[in-house]
């Protein structure tokens, strides 16, 4: 029943802020754009459904520098939910030689829970925007919260260019060859790869123990890589098809992702001393290789991208010795003091910032049921960031001072570090 009552409440909360948000606009003469879109949510939430419109506005920048003329392809991608997440994410948008612009993605908007200030928070929307014009290509992977009917939103993606590639030489005038031109193909590798990344520290002072956690379903980011492969051909006029150039971006990172975590799951510190924590991230990879993409004077392109996201996060573990030189000290500005009563409570971060951990190299690999096989050779890191922030648990074994209380403040005074210093000495 008190589920019930709860989700009443949120429906209602979301009928008064469609009205509130939408209405409004509508009879004062919103663009005839966001009156047709509003009018669509609207039918749906007769029709008992809840939706909404994410107006996308599409940025690619070479060095910082806005790009304005036609590209080849702008790609929008959905990765919302696990069906898209463990396997191919669907392409929801592809569209050949245009101007970067605005589209028009409908979403659907599922409440999740209330916050403690009453606002309904909404089931996350992941999509990814991959861009290609003749001499470079990028990406980006955002994530975004349908708190709004109709939500705008822009992403700017860099793009980075893609140099020649030495071919080796075959049949067909001395050029590299094949029998049958390539077909479209679009696929997620048949393994995802497990690489060990540092998500936190956990310090802890004498006669203290503590536990840096994250809860079942915790989502926290990592850096988000891609790369980019185009084949110019020509037609010979008999079976064989000769590669006359080919490009490649090599690996970029193209934002970050959010990985879940599939179980509760902590590292333990107990008395003076300070550790990295560490995590297995899985990463998976989606190859997408579009045929036939230009065609002049018996010429043609075919463009190749890959997509390479984190999608688990498992097996938090002790990592390296940390020497810390603020636990044990005198606390500075900003400290917090708990006293006997709270010997054993939990100390809550805030959803993070955007640094990164630490970058760490690694070579992995991944095959296709084409056959096709891809290396990854790059840095790969955690970022101080997360949808569900984890937490530290502070459990005092033996008091060491006379007052019975100690005290802790958060690294450079803010929760979005991650990171809680303790100590015994008065301030």
């Amino acid at each position: 029943m008190k589920k019930n009552k709860i989700f009443i409440g949120i429906i209602i909360t979301i009928f008064l802020t469609f009205t509130l948000f939408l209405a409004p606009s509508i009879m004062i003469g919103a663009p005839l754009e966001d009156s047709i879109l509003a009018q669509q949510i609207l039918i749906d939430m007769l029709n008992g459904k809840l939706t909404g419109f994410i107006k996308l506005t599409v940025k690619p920048i070479v060095n910082n520098t806005p790009i304005q003329d036609t590209v080849w392809f702008i790609a929008i991608h959905n990765f919302t939910g696990q069906e898209h997440k463990y396997e191919l994410s669907d392409r929801i948008i592809y569209e050949k030689f245009v101007k970067p612009g605005t589209y028009n993605i409908k979403v659907n908007r599922i409440p999740i829970g209330v916050t403690l200030k009453g606002k309904t928070k909404y089931r996350h929307i992941e999509l990814y925007v991959h861009v290609a014009t003749e001499k470079y290509s990028g990406g980006m992977y955002i994530v975004i919260e349908p708190d709004l009917p109709i939500k705008n939103v822009e992403v700017k993606v860099p793009l980075h260019m893609r140099r020649k590639v030495a071919l080796a030489n075959s049949s067909c005038n001395g050029v590299m060859s094949i029998n049958n031109c390539p077909q479209d193909t679009y696929e997620v590798s048949q393994q995802v790869q497990l690489v060990s990344l540092k998500c936190g520290e956990c310090h802890s002072i004498s006669g203290i123990k503590v536990q840096w956690w994250i809860e079942k379903n915790t989502k926290m980011y990592f850096t988000h890589h891609s790369r980019d492969i185009t084949y110019k051909w020509s037609d010979l006029g008999g079976p064989c098809y000769a590669l006359l150039e080919k490009t490649d971006s090599g690996w970029y990172q193209s934002g970050k992702a959010p990985a879940e975590s599939s179980r509760r799951d902590c590292v333990e510190q107990v008395n003076l001393g300070a550790v990295e924590v560490l995590a297995n991230v899985s990463y998976k990879c989606e190859r997408w290789y579009d045929s036939n993409f230009v065609g002049v004077n018996g010429e043609h392109y075919d463009y190749e991208y890959y997509v390479m996201t984190p999608i688990d996060l498992i097996n938090l573990r002790r990592g390296e010795k940390i020497d810390c030189d603020q636990c044990g000290e005198k606390p500075p500005a900003g400290y917090i003091v708990l006293s006997e009563e709270f010997y054993d409570t939990d100390i809550e971060f805030e959803t993070g910032d955007e640094g990164y951990w630490e970058w760490t190299s690694v070579s992995i690999g991944f095959s296709f049921s084409s056959g096709n096989t891809i290396t990854f050779a790059g840095s790969i890191s955690a970022v101080r960031k997360s949808i569900e922030a984890p937490y530290v648990r502070v459990i005092v074994q033996q008091w060491g001072n006379s007052q019975k209380e100690y005290y802790f403040w958060f690294e450079n005074n803010t929760k979005d570090s991650h990171i809680v210093h303790l100590s015994w000495i008065p301030p």
